[in-house]
């Protein structure tokens, strides 16, 4: 016995096209209706198209996504799947300490086989809508590297301005800073 190029089923498997209905083929099958929706007992369906309130004070109103993405919040992502939004202060380093963050600042541990990282490395915050940085007194230093490739050495307790796209290097450590779109937040 040869067997076939594809799978073939036991009998049974598959159950029989009905008989009532003529066998049709891809070719001369037409759209096929579907049954119309009933509700079930006791629901009674609003009458007319579907409503939709529009708070009449604009600060309530939701726009909805656009085709091109509006800037949200600002976002870190590094190796090992780190990916911190920034809602608020961070403090970032091996084994940080709130301390030099203020209390309002996250701790955000970063794991760094290099161990470049210093335990209470740097501060990352929002100021104005813009992103700054501030070197903590680290051991091996922070650096700015912007999107068009330049690289600026911080200065200890010196805060900077980092734009999106620009990579942070704490050590040897990278995380790249980086827009959130709106529609996605």
């Amino acid at each position: 016995m040869v067997p076939p190029d594809f799978i073939v089923p036991p009998p049974g498997l598959i159950p029989a096209a009905p008989r009532d209905e003529p066998e049709r083929t891809v070719q001369g099958a037409g759209p096929r209706a579907l049954p119309a929706f009933t509700p079930p007992p006791g629901i009674v369906p609003p009458a007319g198209p579907p409503r939709i309130a529009v708070p009449s004070d604009p600060a309530e109103r939701v726009e909805a996504p656009t085709a091109s993405p509006v800037e949200g919040a600002w976002r870190l992502r590094g190796p090992g799947g780190l990916e911190v939004l920034l809602l608020r202060p961070v403090v970032l380093g091996r084994d940080p300490l709130p301390a030099p963050g203020g209390p309002d600042a996250a701790v955000i541990r970063v794991d760094d086989p290099a161990r470049s990282v210093s335990k209470t490395h740097a501060r990352i915050e929002i100021v104005e809508g813009r992103v700054t940085i501030t070197d903590l007194s680290s051991t091996n230093g922070t650096r700015v590297l912007t999107p068009e490739g330049e690289s600026h050495e911080l200065e200890p307790g010196r805060p900077v301005e980092a734009r999106s796209g620009a990579t942070v290097l704490l050590g040897e450590f990278a995380v790249r800073l980086d827009r959130v779109p709106l529609d996605t937040v």
